[in-house]
């Protein structure tokens, strides 16, 4: 039978990135903390945590921290059932992970019944939209938006629309660096912005439409409108959601240097196979509301 206060701790140290920083969490030492960890290391014959910082979790501590959040939320709404009065202040909190141009564009809005029904929390966790299922894998989140296609095991996957993206710029900037339109030389100097080391987005696309595969100059934001101020600022180009920019374009502020080929990205819904109310539900709004947001192009 597993420790449910030494799974809690795990999920702490985890989720709080040390060992010292749990225990101010929970409120005993950091020794108290070690010798949970260790016992439930005796307890399975394994490590569940590499000792590393952040520590991070093994193939074991990932699939306890699923186990331990999916129990945690089925025991909060099975508590809330049975003692509805004494539980009817309490949140529930979800973790989920969710890509940042979501959650700068229709993530938000599409939430906003179940939150308005249900006393749910959220701990949103961002990241880039092909590697937010890495989130919960390592079982930091108990759903994620994601470009992943195909459910994990243990989980489900559902389509919820395509986010278009256009390349953009000022027609200040296209005159002073694509004047010769867009080729190997231009786009060699033409500054343009990533969210992160981790976006790919922008040099697949370079690759995909120009062979492209050399080296050029960028920003790094990883704030969705910052992508936008500094396009319109002039000092780089970008793809951009068409659903954040459609004023810019019409009034023209910006510029589509490659109208014919705008990037469409399929994102999906990942939660885990669980018998929770919540997540249920969360998952039937979310896939709802991208039917009326999203693109829904044939996947």
């Amino acid at each position: 039978m597993l420790d449910s206060k030494q799974l809690h701790t795990l999920a702490v140290v985890v989720d709080c990135g040390g060992f010292d920083k749990a225990a101010q969490q929970l409120c005993v030492t950091q020794s108290a903390v070690s010798q949970r960890i260790r016992q439930l290391e005796d307890s399975l014959g394994q490590p569940v945590l590499l000792r590393v910082t952040p520590p991070q979790p093994t193939a074991a501590g990932r699939r306890l921290l699923q186990h331990y959040r999916q129990l945690a939320l089925m025991e909060s709404e099975l508590l809330q059932t049975l003692r509805p009065d004494d539980n009817a202040q309490a949140f529930t909190t979800l973790a989920v992970g969710v890509n940042a141009d979501s959650l700068a564009t229709w993530f938000l809005p599409a939430i906003d019944a179940v939150l308005r029904s249900q006393r749910l929390l959220l701990d949103v966790v961002v990241d880039d939209q092909d590697h937010t299922q890495t989130l919960m894998q390592q079982g930091h989140v108990i759903g994620c938006v994601s470009t992943r296609a195909q459910a994990f095991q243990g989980g489900e996957c559902r389509y919820l629309g395509t986010m278009r993206y256009r390349c953009l710029a000022t027609p200040q900037y296209r005159a002073r660096y694509f004047s010769d339109g867009l080729n190997a030389a231009t786009l060699a100097r033409a500054p343009a912005v990533l969210f992160s080391g981790k976006d790919d987005l922008h040099g697949e696309y370079l690759a995909q439409h120009f062979g492209f595969t050399q080296p050029f100059p960028s920003f790094t934001l990883p704030a969705p409108h910052a992508f936008v101020d500094i396009t319109l600022a002039g000092h780089a180009y970008s793809l951009l959601p068409e659903m954040m920019v459609a004023e810019a374009l019409a009034s023209g502020a910006l510029v589509d240097l490659l109208p014919a080929q705008p990037v469409d990205l399929a994102l999906y819904w990942h939660h885990w196979r669980v018998e929770s109310v919540l997540a249920r539900q969360l998952a039937d709004t979310l896939a709802a509301c991208g039917q009326r947001w999203l693109r829904q192009d044939a996947v």
